[in-house]
């Protein structure tokens, strides 16, 4: 006991040291712990349900035209029907649909103040074998109301939404979209760390997929999923999965099907996972590293600021031996210090990790419960740190305070001793700043990517301009109505209806005949409705030809430049009034080159892309407004809304902040790397400070002599700051191949970017000599003032 409390005095004594020692590797267990919870979160999806091994997802394996092959996670529709007859080893077969922006009516005498709701993303159809391949907990009813046309499955969540308690939900009749009418049969539970982020379910044999024989085509929101039989051959299914594609599947397709396990699917990034955070193996890799530099420069620093310490408890450790300590008290005394200051260390990083992961799981858009810190693995890596920390900390300061000889410790001899050269200490230092810089570097150029990806220019005008989803059915005969209402206000300055807006995550691609030449054939295109208005109110620049006129009884056809290419010619002007045929039914003229402009995101290249003038398919109705007061405008636009579309929800999206979205991941890692970076900049100051500390301590003699001999504040000021700025320009020399290696690497993951510029080396490490500076200059300006009289008064 009497060890603990000379320990408390001592560090009671010692406040700033002290604070400093808990306050740097907490910060860095914090951040480790934090990484720990997103890297287990992402990891962790679907890992709950009970026959996950024997999960799997059918993809579709598509041959490139021109050689080559990509997967994609969608399947033919037809697939799901021969699948359990014809694979030996497949015991259970679910497709997994996605049915976007679908209307739900509510009864509306049992309903809450909305009797409408809007699901853009939560409407799913499945059979009742989905359950038997997942385990998501029953509340009330079976799997078998999804065997019924008329049955429906509402998450507990969303029935509590609709009708304020979900055991309200059950035997209600909702109406999805125009005509479905279905009753609610069945609640289940779902949890968020799944793929499956559905809200409603509605029954496979219920939709007009179960009727769909066609085989040609791929839809990007039908996945199917399978589940095998105990002692399935994986390999063997996946042959058995290439005949079926070549039994089936017109033969001018080179495509096949093979599985793809559950554990894989989250994070494989293809464009049609559900619940995609933008986390790739790379990506989590690159985590654990960050992880573990942080935690090791948190150590660094507290070993650092530890042994500092020893030359300032000389005099202790010699008055102590005087009075008959020996050398294994002195260890156990310093030893009993060093856990102390780990143990709290720990505890308090542990309470800070706790505090920032439900803000940061806001910011990356999942859900971090402080409950994720409360797993297995925690309870092994804090005592690791705990234990690791106290023997590198502690083992230092106790071997030399315990050997050392009393007399020169009450002399302070040690205080003399001067060390030239780069000591273990400073090379630490360096590698500190090492890795600071290279995430100084890294941030500057995360964010200059992501400032590029908002600034730059998409070839088309995206400002102002409001998109609104229209109702089908019976109600799209109103467009016109809808139309003239709008035109006539002040604040709308055009109006086009089309089925997307140029830039759109919901790109649909297709193959077409182009000038009767049967190779064209081999082709994908995105392809695009619009109307005489889409041109002129998007303001896309026309390379050759006109715009489409109004008529919808003659199809006239735009391409942009890329796919004039791709057709092999030249100029634009030379594809003008060829024929262009899609799906046997869809033929006309093309009239017009449009010049290229981004119908995805700028992290891929501009894609071939064909508009035409069709009005039966135009459901996004796209308003430009004059700019000034956008909320009156929209307000205004709502009224004509609800004087046309009364039962209808009314809901928009300004396309700047659709196309935004297309980033959304990577502004979120951003977020995360400027905090990392931070962090590491933080601690590699408390390292500078635990080594000015240091070297003051340890030359204060030196300077009293130098002032004595006429030296200025100035001098001495420049002579504690010429080592440090030694220091960190060797590790900005090895902080930039580093950086510029790994940065390059993830640059070329996107199509346009900014480059590597000289100059962001440079700020990069400027910032660090000017962080540097500020660090040690309490010390350098305080020994610099100090009374050489008194530093001299021991000689």
């Amino acid at each position: 006991m009497n060890y603990f409390k000379t320990a408390a005095r001592s560090l009671r004594r010692n406040r700033v040291y002290t604070a400093i020692n808990i306050l740097g590797l907490s910060a860095g267990i914090a951040i480790c712990l934090v990484i720990f919870a997103i890297i287990r979160f992402e990891t962790g999806i679907d890992r709950f349900h009970s026959k996950q091994d024997r999960v799997y997802r059918v993809l579709t394996q598509m041959a490139k035209p021109n050689g080559g092959s990509f997967l994609a996670g969608s399947v033919s529709v037809p697939l799901q029907s021969v699948l359990k007859a014809e694979v030996p080893g497949i015991a259970a077969v679910s497709p997994f649909v996605q049915i976007p922006d679908m209307e739900v009516k509510l009864p509306e005498e049992n309903s809450l103040s909305r009797k409408t709701f809007k699901e853009k993303k939560g409407v799913f159809t499945v059979t009742p074998d989905f359950f038997q391949i997942l385990d998501f907990t029953w509340l009330a009813g079976t799997p078998a109301v999804l065997a019924d046309k008329q049955g429906l499955v509402l998450t507990r969540e969303t029935a509590t939404r609709y009708f304020g308690d979900w055991k309200k939900a059950l035997g209600q009749t909702i109406q999805l979209g125009a005509d479905l009418r279905l009753q609610v049969g069945g609640i289940v539970e779902r949890p968020g760390n799944t793929e499956f982020l559905f809200d409603l379910l509605i029954p496979y044999c219920a939709t007009p997929y179960a009727r769909n024989d066609s085989w040609g085509g791929l839809s990007s929101v039908y996945q199917c999923y399978v589940l095998l039989t105990p002692n399935a051959d994986v390999a063997q299914v996946d042959r058995q999965l290439a005949l079926l594609a070549r039994k089936y599947l017109p033969k001018d397709l080179k495509n096949i099907f093979l599985l793809q396990p559950l554990q894989d699917v989250h994070l494989s990034q293809l464009p049609e996972n559900i619940a995609s955070h933008g986390i790739t193996p790379d990506r989590i890799r690159a985590m654990w590293c960050i992880a573990g530099f942080i935690l090791l420069i948190a150590c660094i620093n507290f070993i650092n600021l530890s042994t500092a310490q020893v030359v300032q408890r000389m005099r202790e450790a010699g008055i102590r031996k005087v009075l008959g300590s020996g050398p294994g008290q002195l260890r156990l005394q310093f030893f009993i210090e060093t856990f102390i200051l780990v143990l709290f260390s720990c505890l308090l990083g542990f309470t800070i990790a706790g505090l920032l992961l439900r803000p940061l799981g806001a910011i990356l858009g999942i859900p971090l419960p402080e409950v994720v810190l409360f797993q297995p693995a925690t309870a092994l890596f804090l005592p690791g740190v705990l234990l690791t920390v106290t023997l590198l900390s502690g083992c230092y300061p106790a071997m030399v305070l315990a050997r050392t000889n009393p007399v020169n410790s009450l002399k302070s001899r040690l205080l003399q001793q001067r060390t030239n050269g780069f000591s273990l200490r400073k090379w630490l230092v360096v590698f500190q700043f090492m890795i600071a810089q290279a995430l100084i570097i890294g941030t500057l150029i995360i964010v200059r990517q992501m400032d590029f990806f908002r600034t730059a220019s998409m070839g088309f005008e995206k400002e102002y301009i409001v998109n609104l989803p229209m109702p089908g059915g019976p109600m799209a005969g109103k467009r016109d109505l809808f139309h003239d209402r709008l035109s006539r206000l002040p604040q709308v300055t055009g109006l086009s209806f089309n089925t997307a807006p140029p830039a759109s995550d919901d790109n649909w691609w297709t193959d077409f005949t182009f000038d009767n030449n049967p190779k064209s054939s081999d082709l994908n295109a995105i392809h695009k409705a619009i109307d005489a208005d889409y041109v002129p109110l998007f303001k896309i620049p026309l390379a050759a030809g006109r715009n489409v006129t109004s008529t919808d009884s003659v199809r006239e056809f735009l391409l942009n430049e890329t796919l004039v290419k791709k057709l092999g010619y030249h100029q634009p002007e030379e594809v003008l009034n060829k024929r262009v045929e899609m799906w046997g039914f869809m033929k006309g003229t093309v009239v017009g080159v449009v010049k290229d402009f981004h119908a995805t995101s700028l992290k891929e290249v501009v894609a071939p892309l064909l508009m035409y003038n069709f009005k039966e398919p135009c459901f996004n109705a796209t308003v430009r407004l004059a700019g000034g007061d956008l909320s009156a405008a929209m307000r205004s636009v709502e009224k004509a809304w609800d004087e046309v579309y009364p039962d209808t929800p009314f809901e928009y999206q300004f396309l700047d902040e659709e196309i935004a979205r297309f980033y959304t991941h990577e502004m979120q890692l951003s977020v995360l790397y400027r905090l990392f970076a931070g962090i590491a900049i933080f601690l590699s100051c408390l390292g500078l400070y635990g080594l000015a500390s240091y070297m003051a301590v340890q030359r204060v003699k030196e300077v009293g002599v130098r002032k004595v001999l006429g030296a200025t504040v100035t001098n001495i000021i420049l002579l504690f700051s010429r080592e440090f700025i030694v220091m960190v320009g060797i590790a900005f020399v090895l902080a930039v191949p580093l950086a510029w290696y790994f940065l390059q690497q993830w640059l070329h993951g996107y199509a346009y970017s900014v480059g590597l510029s000289w100059w962001i080396f440079a700020a990069g490490g400027i910032t660090a000599v000017v962080i540097a500076m500020a660090t040690v200059s309490f010390h350098a300006v305080r020994a610099a003032l100090a009374n050489p009289v008194k530093s001299l008064r021991g000689e």
